[in-house]
């Protein structure tokens, strides 16, 4: 409730002619320029946080080349890197799909 009724005041600071404003007993007001000036100063602020964050990610986020984006403490090898069609074989366990691979399945047959 006290932010609508502060967003109200502001409202009727920033829409309100001063001749208005002087005949209901204000006299004392910040300069119109601020009406402008609050809010613009406040979204560019914003979109500058969110720029500043995104940039931060970029900077806090190891290189595609890094070795730290292949493999860590939690990294499982595949028991057997051969594929089959039977129907009989059983699932192997869960393990990750090594990089090099990844690569030759996606980018071996593009010309």
């Amino acid at each position: 409730m006290p932010a609508s009724g502060i967003a109200v005041i502001f409202f009727i600071w920033a829409y309100v002619p001063e001749s208005w404003l002087q005949s209901a007993g204000i006299s004392y007001y910040p300069s119109r320029y601020w009406a402008l000036a609050v809010p613009t100063y406040v979204m560019v602020t914003i979109i500058l946080m969110l720029g500043f964050y995104i940039g931060l990610n970029f900077i806090s986020t190891p290189s595609p080349s890094s070795l730290n984006t292949v493999f860590d403490e939690f990294s499982r090898d595949p028991l057997s890197n051969e594929c089959s069609l039977e129907d009989e074989k059983p699932i192997d366990p869960i393990s990750d799909i090594g990089l090099d691979r990844i690569n030759d399945v996606m980018f071996n047959n593009a010309t």
